[in-house]
């Protein structure tokens, strides 16, 4: 199997990776060092089914996709690590697999950059913003005699807990999917008799604007179309 570096300039976190946090992690990164990507990415993947994933790991099973040829599950793990880490690097990377495949929906934007950072550091958020309530609540106490100072605070109060409202309910956190099987098809409706809209072929990444049984529908070039679920891997 001949493998491409093709990430190599992110390489560099891989050295990163903690082997000592288990046996299989440690056999895993063994095995990996040792050029056996195969045997390795068996036990990364079994690692992540467990739901004890890495930034290190994902990266590292990107890298072992690629190398297969398999640039639809590259794609997934690096989304996977840039949902976590925001690395403008996996970030260019993606799109230079989209480009070289003829992929759509990883044209990230301003917004995609900071709602990915809103989800990594979701908690410090939280901590900050409540800490600011109690603050502005106290203060609110203090100068209820005077409406005039008291109403700016209010209207503080009021924004922070719409901001808080929207994190704590996941309003960021929008489901996205790779649509991992060619010649899939978008339906006009969730259903197996409704009309094609168009036939795709994988690698594509999609968001997800709700779900209907074992549909999904998203937003394909401005229209909305449906999916099924099982032609998806969600990251």
């Amino acid at each position: 199997m001949k493998y491409k570096f093709l990430l190599f300039s992110l390489f560099p976190i891989l050295s990163a990776f903690n082997s000592e946090a288990s046996p299989k992690l440690f056999e895993a990164d063994s095995l990996f060092k040792s050029k056996k990507y195969t045997e390795s990415k068996a036990i990364f993947s079994e690692i992540i089914a467990s739901g004890k994933a890495s930034p290190a790991l994902l990266l590292k099973l990107s890298y072992i996709h690629e190398g297969l040829g398999n640039y639809v599950h590259a794609l997934f793990h690096l989304n996977s690590y840039y949902t976590m880490t925001s690395n403008e690097q996996a970030l260019e990377k993606m799109r230079g697999i989209a480009e070289k495949n003829d992929l759509v929906g990883y044209e990230y934007s301003d917004y995609h950059f900071f709602r990915n950072l809103l989800i990594e550091f979701k908690r410090e958020v939280e901590m900050c913003l409540f800490t600011i309530l109690v603050i502005l609540t106290f203060l609110s106490f203090r100068k209820k005699q005077s409406m005039k100072a008291f109403r700016p605070i209010i209207y503080v109060q009021i924004g922070v807990i719409f901001i808080l409202f929207l994190l704590i309910n996941n309003f960021f956190e929008n489901d996205r999917a790779i649509i991992k099987v060619d010649n899939t098809i978008l339906m006009s409706a969730p259903s197996a008799g409704a009309e094609p809209i168009e036939i795709v072929e994988k690698g594509h990444l999609i968001e997800v604007l709700s779900k209907h049984d074992t549909w999904i529908k998203i937003l394909w070039y401005d229209q909305e179309v449906f999916i099924k679920t099982k032609k998806l891997l969600f990251i």
